[in-house]
């Protein structure tokens, strides 16, 4: 009896020793309820975003760390309650564009590019604050913070710069899914669009005597289905502060400041550069078509001609003072639409680059082109001269968009996709 009770005993005091070294089994939550992570003995940030479909700085804006390091039996808060759960399927855009701090999921068909036209940022800074050093690496599922932008009307609707300024331009793009068609109206003027990878745009030009405030847009999408789609929102025109300059028109040419001669050469001129070619001939900003001289008058400078009144529509290009004789050499790639002497423009070239963006060169000595010529950015146009309603050698440089003139200068520092 002695031996059964010690051998039973040892068998009891074995079991509870057994019961001891094994740990509790936790019972497994809820499928779809969790919001929270408890970090791991090995965990580190990216192991959780991998785990998660997300990167370390949404982990990061998440749960307002400052460091990358983590505690074993941290909570952290997680953009998906299974990391076993398979990536969502694709949707339309989000009804509201996400704040700094919060995340959107990438869709299929996605890119950073696309992703950051609809929210008005670059591909470029979605990278750097989601820690994306491959551009292209992103994945169905991941989820992605967004910067705030300024940009961004609506999303799938971005206006670039986000406010106009006189004799400035503006670029519209828009990005939603299954588009076939988009078109535009600003101000009741119809606005054409151009389809790049991924987004159409179209460009507007605000004349140098816009009027200040705020101007009426409406979008119009058409889909793959026919379905029309209407968005409409307002761009701010700032006003541009213009210098004023007295001229004065030497003996022989003040015949030139006649109104109708004006009237009737600039007609012809706007029905040159209202045309609209649907290709982009250009790339990349445009350049300056002369080397050195001097700016003696600015774009939308306002002008009184021999003491009379101050025009209350600025000057519509920029002059460049230069010798007589320098070569004048094309601002960017475009066709050769006219080139011949006019009265108050003298020696004029004008060159179509496409998407009703014109350009044109004034008052020149000698032109060495002819219509129908296609340009590349940097080839020789004519030489500087004085030819026309001018006060000395000098070469005037216009820019149109859809018909305006804009500030050439701008166009030099404007990348347009």
């Amino acid at each position: 009896m002695r031996l059964v009770f010690r051998a039973t005993l040892f068998l009891l005091l074995g079991l509870l020793a057994f019961s001891l070294m094994v740990p509790p089994i936790a019972a497994a939550p809820p499928a779809g309820t969790p919001t929270t992570y408890t970090v791991q003995a090995g965990d580190t940030l990216y192991s959780v975003a991998v785990r998660y479909h997300t990167t370390v700085a949404v982990l990061k804006h998440l749960n307002a760390l400052k460091s990358d390091l983590l505690q074993v039996g941290q909570q952290l808060i997680v953009p998906s309650s299974d990391p076993s759960e398979p990536a969502p399927p694709a949707t339309t855009l989000p009804s509201a564009p996400a704040p700094s701090g919060h995340s959107y999921i990438v869709q299929r068909g996605d890119t950073l590019s696309r992703i950051a036209l609809r929210y008005g940022t670059t591909a470029r800074a979605l990278a750097d604050l989601n820690d994306i050093h491959n551009l292209n690496l992103i994945e169905v599922g991941d989820a992605l913070a967004i910067p705030n932008s300024s940009t961004l009307v609506t999303p799938g609707l971005v206006l670039d710069p986000p406010a106009a300024h006189q004799g400035g331009t503006v670029m519209i793009k828009v990005t939603q899914p299954d588009l076939v068609s988009v078109s535009a109206k600003v101000n009741g003027e119809t606005i054409p669009f151009t389809h790049t990878a991924g987004y159409f745009y179209g460009l507007v030009g605000f004349s140098r005597c816009a009027k200040v405030g705020s101007v009426p847009l409406t979008v119009t999408e058409t889909d793959a289905t026919g379905k029309t789609t209407s968005a409409s929102a307002k761009i701010t025109v700032a006003a541009t502060a213009f210098p004023v300059q007295s001229v004065t028109i030497p003996p022989g040419k003040e015949a030139l400041l006649d109104p109708a001669l004006v009237k009737k050469e600039s007609d012809e001129l706007n029905a040159i550069v209202g045309q609209y070619t649907p290709v982009r001939l250009w790339s990349g900003p445009f350049r300056m078509p002369v080397s050195g001289g001097i700016v003696s008058s600015y774009f939308g400078t306002r002008r009184s001609y021999n003491g009379g009144p101050v025009g209350a529509c600025g000057h519509e290009g920029m002059d460049i003072a230069l010798d007589g004789g320098i070569p004048i050499y094309a601002d960017a790639r475009g066709r050769v639409v006219f080139a011949g002497l006019t009265q108050v423009r003298g020696n004029m070239v004008v060159l179509d680059h496409g998407l009703g963006v014109f350009s044109a060169f004034f008052h020149q000595s000698e032109m060495d082109v002819k219509v129908g010529q296609m340009l590349e950015a940097g080839d020789l146009i004519g030489k500087v001269g004085t030819t026309g309603l001018s006060t000395g050698t000098h070469l005037h440089w216009s820019i149109w968009v859809n018909g305006v003139y804009v500030d050439p200068v701008e166009w030099t520092k404007t990348l347009v996709p």
